[in-house]
């Protein structure tokens, strides 16, 4: 197999430029390939990770509510998580409207309402403050980098908060049909709050509509009990290997109680991505299979180009199968080197690949990489071992059989009509 190996890279190298320029842009062809599947996947994976990271950061590991009411005593609740191995905290969750400016709407804002104690602690919330502090006592509250950009609002500025649920309760339905003021809406006034704080989570669809308040202030706001809960938030020790401990609490809350993880709150979001993902492997496994058949081109053409090599070779001894190996090894050693290439190439794109984007962006004045849609400031990619090793064997293995027509064609010529037309 020595004298094969050694053949196949002799013809790798030939005398004859056209056929080395052939030679080398089957190489280029495997090595864009390997590239554009390495830096996609990469890509495709990171994002995935970052999602799972940032929903796990903004979101608990799993959520109980009640599947008609609100928690009125949710002490019993966070006793249950504790006792199953977890940690929890309640919280109110509400849409509602804020009123900013001159008396301009914003609909697009979900209020927390929770203590500053769990929201520190579970949340990280200090951690993420841009400007001002975590400070949610009476009529106070934390809003995002994104709102105060949008409202062009700082901290110590006031907000006039409407509850979806008081705005309802303005009017009435009549007997005869149409409506009415009712009496509590006679009394009705927006609540107004002052802004403490100004948060940054780094996921541009939770930093655009979620706002901090505190836990009292939320429910007079959503016209709850205090102490009432809208869910209990809870976490475990592994958000990503959590299926003992939520059966755990599943088996010791009441009837009517629903515990859904974070993993199936978006599971439609982890499904699509992980499809995206094997779709686009899928597609571009054929640039890899366009660079297959050119190399099948290359060595139709090396062989017709070594018609009287390939006859001295088979005249002094060569068997068919020796003849077709050096041929196949020729493939191989193409696909390894195209490969190879292929991968340091792909891993600096990969390293590169922000500043890249920030220099093109610089270039065309365009925002290549919008959070607004793709919630991340900076492009992700995470390079799987597995994943780079599947597309390297892959390669080779399509070089190789690539390879395989050029080669019986060569094994199949006769030594003497070889050497006597050449």
């Amino acid at each position: 197999m020595l004298t094969e190996l050694f053949l196949a890279g002799r013809y790798l190298i030939p005398r004859r430029s056209a056929v080395s320029l052939i030679t080398v842009t089957s190489i280029v062809g495997v090595m864009l390939g390997v590239t554009v599947l390495m830096v996609v996947l990469a890509v495709m994976t990171g994002f995935t990770d970052l999602m799972k990271s940032k929903l796990v950061e903004t979101q608990a590991h799993f959520q109980i509510r009640h599947y008609r009411y609100a928690i009125s005593d949710p002490s019993q609740i966070v006793a249950a998580v504790r006792n199953a191995g977890g940690t929890a905290a309640p919280v109110i969750q509400s849409g509602i409207l804020v009123q900013y400016g001159n008396n301009r709407l914003d609909t697009r804002v979900v209020m927390f309402g929770a203590s500053e104690r769990d929201l520190d602690r579970h949340l990280g919330l200090g951690k993420k403050l841009v400007r001002g502090k975590v400070d949610l006592k009476k009529r106070h509250v934390v809003i995002s980098s994104a709102m105060a950009d949008r409202w062009g609002l700082t901290v110590g500025d006031k907000l006039l908060f409407h509850s979806a649920q008081k705005l309802t309760d303005l009017v009435e339905f009549r007997p005869d049909g149409g409506v009415a003021l009712s009496k509590k809406g006679a009394a009705y006034l927006p609540t107004e709050f002052t802004i403490a704080g100004i948060y940054s989570m780094g996921k541009y669809d939770f930093d655009s509509t979620v706002l901090f308040a505190g836990a009292d202030d939320a429910a007079e706001l959503v016209d709850l009990p205090w102490g009432a809960a809208t869910s209990v938030f809870g976490w475990g020790p592994d958000a990503f290997n959590q299926k003992a401990l939520v059966e755990r609490i599943r088996k010791t809350l009441p009837p009517g109680y629903i515990v859904a993880t974070w993993e199936e709150s978006n599971r439609r979001l982890l499904g699509v991505l992980a499809v995206e993902k094997r779709m686009m492997f899928f597609l571009l496994i054929f640039i890899v299979l366009v660079a297959a058949f050119s190399i099948a081109n290359t060595l139709i053409t090396s062989v017709y180009q070594k018609t009287r090599e390939i006859g001295l070779l088979k005249a002094i001894g060569a068997t068919d199968g020796m003849v077709t190996r050096v041929f196949i090894a020729q493939g191989f050693l193409i696909g390894v080197i195209g490969s190879g290439a292929g991968s340091l190439l792909g891993w600096l794109v990969i390293f590169f690949r922000n500043d890249a984007l920030r220099l093109v962006s610089k270039w065309t004045h365009m925002e290549l990489f919008p959070k607004e849609f793709y919630y991340f400031n900076e492009l992700p990619a995470h390079i799987v071992a597995g994943d780079v090793l599947f597309i390297v064997i892959s390669s080779i293995v399509l070089c190789t059989v690539g390879a395989l027509l050029p080669a019986l064609r060569a094994a199949s010529l006769d030594p003497a009509r070889a050497l006597r037309y050449e």
